[in-house]
């Protein structure tokens, strides 16, 4: 029996028509067929539960409680052009217009059969996608946000070493270098992070992608912000205190607030800090005017700088944007329309500039709208700032998300005749029976992902040009952390 016949075979028998090494079901099928060829089951299924991604792992987020769901991170690293490890230790860079059948698939949340084809024209099935620590192998469960976590304080020892050891840009040999070890020991007293130095080493000798990033991004920051005697920041007892005051002006200032349950990264999305002596956080107003104030000004000085960090691919340089600028009026972005194909699950809404997808993530259960491209690197805004957003327009709200799935479920005539009414008129003129068959035949996160898209494209559709517009240059600032109550960042991206 071959490789292909085996994972067929497994397949057919599994309970959902694709193996799921989550399931135990699944892993005592696959055991009886390696036992029925003599072949060791344990160390097999062992090693395939950190070897490569399977069908069944989408269906789940890395940490069970939090999203992402793995799917996601999936389909984020396709938008973004990052490269994707292979299980013979290969990388490639999905191409997004070969492989469309199977991200369409994704986005409905069917994960049978995926293929994916890379820039350089070869076909690579699901199985053969080793299962990184992102997806929750090599480390296990947490080990992408364990690797963020070590990432961003690579990025502040990197910094340390131009500003204190080189005093000049760095290059490859400050992090991978024969006295790479010694300039960390050396960088280690400016920064304030919550990564140990082993474990940045060892982040450098597994992520080989990572250190011509961070060297860019260092890079560009040292040519940005000449020294101040920083000590820099990642998660410290500072950062905690400044975020905190913010938090605490959400709570004391809840009524006046544009969004009452602002989280941390649509205030100020920065992952490192730059911070000299000059800064007291005692004096942190709990007042977010106030507070806001304080960190445009302490930027504007040089005396305090949030950096949010995005990887940078090898053939890209670093760039920097500045967000929430108290001296800049920010741009303003308009409606031109949308695509919603008959396919995909998710509807596309083009704005000035770029475009935004609408689609559900964790599933069925949280809907998003998501700026696209190299942008997506921007961010999303979460249903409940989209609703915010609607009802301060006067515009009815978006139903809550269970009761959807409930009414779609159970087959609710008025939520399934709303479905229709609005395939019909905003994807493609269908009749009736012909939908019904489509309906029926759909899985439901295509169902309840393409009502929630529909619904928004919907409103933005009457309401042409305002509040449509308003409306959409909402949606946009919160998911790019640039709402009103904001405050002052730069993001180096590519």
């Amino acid at each position: 029996m071959t490789l292909d016949e085996l994972l067929l075979e497994w397949s057919y028998k599994s309970e959902k028509g694709y193996p799921s090494l989550d399931n135990p079901s699944d892993i005592s099928i696959l055991k009886q067929i390696l036992e029925k060829l003599n072949i060791p089951s344990n160390t097999i299924i062992e090693n395939l539960k950190e070897a490569n991604i399977q069908a069944g792992d989408f269906q789940n987020s890395v940490d069970r409680k939090n999203d992402p769901l793995r799917s996601d991170i999936f389909l984020d690293k396709i938008n973004k052009g990052e490269e994707f490890e292979l299980t013979d230790g290969s990388k490639i860079i999905i191409d997004p217009d070969q492989s469309g059948e199977s991200i369409q698939k994704l986005q409905n949340q069917d994960f049978k059969n995926l293929k994916f084809t890379d820039t350089s024209g070869n076909t690579h099935r699901l199985t053969q996608f080793e299962k990184t620590s992102e997806f929750g192998g090599g480390s296990g469960a947490g080990g992408g946000s364990k690797d963020t976590r070590i990432m961003e304080s690579a990025h502040c020892y990197a910094l340390a070493i131009a500003y204190y050891i080189k005093q000049g840009p760095i290059n490859e040999d400050d992090l991978l270098g024969a006295t790479s070890s010694e300039q960390f020991a050396q960088a280690q007293q400016y920064v304030d992070v919550d990564a140990e130095l082993d474990e940045i080493e060892d982040f450098f000798d597994r992520k080989e992608k990572w250190y011509l990033s961070i060297i860019k991004a260092t890079n560009k920051i040292y040519e940005l912000f000449p020294n101040r005697r920083y000590k820099i920041h990642r998660n410290s007892e500072t950062v905690e205190i400044l975020y905190n005051a913010f938090r605490f002006s959400l709570e004391k200032q809840e009524k006046s607030l544009e969004y009452s349950s602002m989280k941390d990264d649509k205030w100020n999305p920065a992952d490192i800090w730059l911070i000299n002596d000059k800064v007291e956080s005692k004096d942190f107003s709990g007042n977010i005017e106030v507070l806001n104030g304080q960190i445009a000004d302490l930027y504007e000085d040089g005396d305090m700088v949030g950096i949010s960090l995005k990887m940078i691919g090898k053939k890209n340089d670093a760039i920097e944007k500045i967000f929430n600028d108290p001296a800049i009026d920010p741009e303003k972005y308009e409606y031109e329309g949308y695509d919603s194909s008959e396919g995909s699950a998710n509807s596309v809404i083009k704005f000035t500039g770029g475009s935004a997808t609408a689609r559900m993530f964790k599933t069925v259960k949280s809907f998003n709208v998501e700026i696209s491209g190299k942008a997506a690197q921007g961010g999303k805004a979460g249903m409940e700032a989209i609703n915010t957003i609607l009802e301060r327009n006067g515009l009815s709200l978006l139903p809550p998300n269970q009761e959807v799935i409930d009414a779609l479920k159970n087959n609710d005539e008025n939520y399934y005749k709303k479905l229709y009414y609005l395939y019909n008129r905003l994807v493609k003129n269908i009749s009736k029976e012909d939908f019904e068959q489509k309906y029926t035949s759909a899985k439901p996160g295509w169902i309840i992902g393409k009502f929630y898209s529909l619904e928004l494209i919907e409103r933005l559709e009457d309401n042409k040009p305002q509040p449509t517009n308003e409306i959409l240059d909402d949606i946009l600032r919160y998911a790019s952390s640039s709402t009103k109550d904001s405050s002052k960042f730069v993001k180096i991206s590519q």
